[in-house]
């Protein structure tokens, strides 16, 4: 099994949301003011939507840039990265054990049909 750091469950937190997912997503075309952002979620108004930011902003995903009395926030996908990277490479000998064995099927089921 495996154990993450407190910043690493902080993050996969914040992506079992699909509304941080959509927040991160806006953000990936570049920064938005806070206040555009709240409008996306009318359904969960203001406050929800800053509770999703500050989720996001302590796991490192978005950067928080005050300018004046606005607030831009830019996305920082580093954390995601590392994290998606980290989980590949400790899974990646099983998927591709498992993508020969399905290959190998596949072959024989193939090699019996043409005979």
């Amino acid at each position: 099994m495996t154990y993450y750091t407190t910043n690493e469950d902080m993050i996969w937190k914040a992506l079992g949301d699909a509304k941080r997912r959509r927040i991160l997503e806006e953000l990936s075309s570049g920064p938005k003011l806070t206040g555009d952002l709240v409008d996306l979620f009318p359904d969960i108004g203001r406050t929800g939507v800053l509770r999703h930011m500050n989720i996001l902003a302590e796991s490192k995903m978005i950067l928080v840039r005050p300018e004046g009395r606005k607030r831009w926030n830019h996305l920082n996908a580093e954390p995601i990265r590392t994290v998606c990277n980290s989980w590949v490479a400790q899974h990646i000998d099983g998927i591709t054990e498992s993508a020969n064995r399905l290959k190998e099927i596949a072959e024989q089921n193939n090699k019996g049909k043409s005979a």
